[in-house]
């Protein structure tokens, strides 16, 4: 058995614990049902491979979850209390934000990062300038309220690069903050 044929083994198998979960009755018709709409649906449809865009750093993707976390919670209550106290007029505002010219693995990850953010939605990726476009439901007030979501939105990509992006990316980064030498 070829090294390819070995890596759609599991891949049957998940789907055939799909297929028995679905009928809901692991029977012996049921698995061999399972294996053979698992076999067909991998030899049809055959995965196609993703080129690697640099490595998954763990320490620092757990900063980025640990963050995005804690900014869940935060964006979460504070639109609670919108809803449920409404103090003042709500200042929305679509937010122009440049981004470095990252991966398009990045900008998902980034634009999801910023959509699932209550209070906050990616509205368009503008790839050749490198700007995601970002509804906000209350700005706040005050002179510099866009900025402080500006940076924001800048504090998540930068947290997001140093977790996943490329090595190029990383390393324009870190010279762009002045941590060149940092690791």
């Amino acid at each position: 058995m070829t090294m390819s044929r070995l890596h759609r083994l599991p891949m049957v198998a998940w789907l055939t614990v799909v297929w028995v979960g679905l009928w809901g009755l692991p029977s012996a018709a049921n698995v061999l049902g399972g294996l053979a709409v698992g076999a067909g649906v991998v030899a049809l449809l055959p995965p196609t491979r993703v080129p690697s865009q640099g490595l998954v750093r763990p320490l620092a993707l757990l900063r980025f979850l640990g963050f995005f976390a804690f900014d869940l919670m935060r964006a979460s209550a504070r639109v609670a209390g919108q809803v449920l106290c409404p103090r003042h007029q709500l200042r929305q505002a679509v937010v122009a934000v440049p981004v470095r010219g990252a991966s398009d693995r990045l900008l998902t990850l980034l634009a999801n990062a910023i959509s699932l953010t209550p209070g906050t939605l990616t509205l368009e990726v503008d790839r050749p300038r490198s700007t995601l476009y970002v509804h906000v439901l209350d700005v706040g007030g005050g002179p510099d309220a866009v900025e402080q979501v500006r940076a924001s939105i800048l504090r998540v990509e930068r947290l997001a690069i140093l977790a996943v992006g490329s090595a190029d990316c990383r390393k324009a980064l870190l010279e762009d903050t002045g941590q060149a030498g940092r690791t």
